[in-house]
C-alpha cells in the first residue's frame, strides 16, 4: 500500500481508535492559543478528536479537516457543532487565513514536498504552525529488549512500533531544531522562529488495553490478519512475562513554526 493509503487505515476502527488512542497535554493547548493570538484555528488530519475537543473548549473558531468520512463520522459526535470537512489538505483550498494550524499525530501522512507551502498559504502573516506528537518510551530495560526481540523476530525492526524507545532514546537536553526534526527538513526556507515545545506524561495499559491499543497503530493494521494477530499475541505474552502491565513515560512533541510578518 501507499503512504497515503496506510493514512487511511484507521478509520477501519474509528470508535475503537477514538477509545484507546491517548490524547495530549492540557498545557500544550493553553501554551499554543497564547503563542498564536486570537485568530481562527484550522486543525489537518483531525481524526476522531482527541486534539479537537480541547481546543473546541476554549470557545475558539475551529475548523477540522479530516479525509476520511468513518473517523469524520465520530468526530462529528465527539465534538458536536465543530466544522468538519472531509478533505486531505492537499486538496483543500483554504476560505481565509489562519493564526494557528494544529496537526496532531497526523502531519506526516500530508504530502512533504507540498506541506510547508500549503501550510504558508493557510496562514496569516505572523501565524503558528504546530503540529505534534506523542513518543511513548519504555523505561523498563528488560521488557524493552523483550519486545525488541518479538519485534525483530517478526521482521519489524525497519519500522517504528509503539514500544520500540527506550527511555534513554530522548535526550533531556533541547537539540537544534534540525536535529529534533529532521523529517521537516526545508521549513526554515519558509518559516521563522523554529522552536520546540515538550510535554512529560505517564501512561499505563493492561494486557488488554494494549493489544487495543495496537490494533490501532497503522503498522499493526497493514498486516494481514493471521500476521497482525500472531504479531500482537506474541508481544502481550512478552508483556505478561514482566508483569500485570506495560507502562510508558509519554512525550510529547510540538514543532513551532511562524509565518513572517
Amino acid at each position: 500500500m501507499t503512504t497515503r493509503e496506510r493514512g487511511q487505515v484507521f478509520g477501519e476502527l474509528a470508535e475503537q481508535y477514538h477509545r484507546v488512542r491517548p490524547g495530549y497535554p492540557a498545557e500544550l493547548v493553553t501554551d499554543l492559543l497564547e503563542l498564536s493570538g486570537a485568530g481562527p484555528v484550522l486543525e489537518v488530519g483531525a481524526g476522531t478528536g482527541k486534539a479537537t475537543a480541547l481546543f473546541a473548549a476554549h470557545d475558539v473558531d475551529l475548523t477540522c479537516l479530516e479525509p476520511d468520512p468513518r473517523m469524520a463520522a465520530v468526530l462529528r459526535r465527539s465534538v458536536p457543532g465543530v466544522p468538519v470537512i472531509e478533505s486531505t489538505f492537499e486538496a483543500w483550498a483554504p476560505d481565509r487565513g489562519y493564526r494557528l494550524l494544529i496537526s496532531g499525530q497526523a502531519w506526516h501522512w500530508v504530502d512533504r514536498t507540498r506541506r510547508n507551502a500549503l501550510a504558508l498559504a493557510a496562514l496569516t502573516p505572523g501565524g503558528l504552525l504546530a503540529p505534534f506528537w506523542n513518543v511513548f518510551l519504555l523505561p523498563d530495560r528488560d521488557l524493552y529488549t523483550a519486545l525488541a526481540a518479538v519485534d525483530a523476530r517478526h521482521g519489524l525492526t525497519g519500522e517504528q512500533s509503539p514500544h520500540s524507545l527506550h527511555v534513554d532514546a530522548v535526550p533531556d537536553r533541547p537539540r537544534p531544531f534540525a536535529e529534533e526534526w529532521p523529517d521537516l527538513a526545508g521549513i526554515e526556507e519558509l518559516f521563522t522562529d523554529l522552536r520546540t515545545l515538550r510535554y512529560r506524561g505517564f501512561r499505563s495499559y493492561s494486557p488488554a488495553e494494549y493489544r487495543a491499543h495496537l490494533h490501532s497503530i497503522s503498522l499493526y493494521r497493514m498486516l494481514d490478519d493471521d500476521r497482525r494477530e500472531t504479531v500482537i499475541d506474541d508481544t502481550i505474552t512478552a508483556i505478561e512475562a514482566h508483569g500485570s502491565t506495560i507502562d510508558f513515560a509519554v512525550h510529547t512533541f510540538v514543532a513551532l513554526a511562524r509565518r513572517p510578518t
